[in-house]
């Protein structure tokens, strides 16, 4: 590989810098908060395990509730994500970053990625079954776990009071 193709990508959450140059993959991300900083992965493209590409689910996109005309706002800024396993101090590490799947200079890399370890493509794949081979969860069953957890755990804790308030008789 001759010149590095770079891709970026500013959203609502924060941004993602991808940069493929000579064999190695460097990945850039940054959150909007307070307390965020500058994460960098660099591997080389040896070390790169597997890599998918999935589209967002709708709550990934959201970026208010309460948009100006009272719908909700969404980020549409990108559409997919980018997963990817890697080898790092003889551990497996998983990234997702969100990325723009239409944007020229992410299909770039994405092909140079392919091109260089075609192995390492779950492209082909279902989304559900390239997030399995991974090992990461997929963000809709990830939406489903948390509204299941904040709206199961309150009602669990009614009922098991209720319970022992029957058991003892309405003290």
């Amino acid at each position: 590989m001759s010149e590095p193709i770079n891709y970026y990508l500013k959203h609502a959450h924060g941004m993602v810098d991808l940069v493929l140059a000579d064999d190695r993959l460097i990945v850039n991300t940054q959150g909007n908060g307070l307390i965020d900083k500058l994460r960098t992965i660099d591997i080389s493209l040896s070390d790169l395990e597997k890599f998918c590409l999935v589209p967002t689910i709708g709550a990934q996109n959201l970026v208010s509730r309460h948009g100006e005309d009272g719908e909700m706002e969404y980020d549409q800024s990108y559409d997919a994500e980018l997963i990817f396993s890697f080898v790092e101090n003889e551990k497996l590490q998983k990234k997702r970053v969100f990325v723009n799947s239409h944007d020229d200079r992410f299909q770039a890399i994405l092909e140079s990625l392919i091109g260089a370890r075609p192995e390492a493509s779950l492209l082909d794949l279902e989304p559900a079954e390239a997030q399995k081979q991974i090992g990461v969860m997929s963000a809709r069953k990830a939406v489903y776990i948390i509204v299941g957890l904040l709206v199961g755990v309150p009602v669990m804790l009614a009922l098991i009071i209720i319970t022992v308030q029957i058991l003892n008789g309405y003290k």
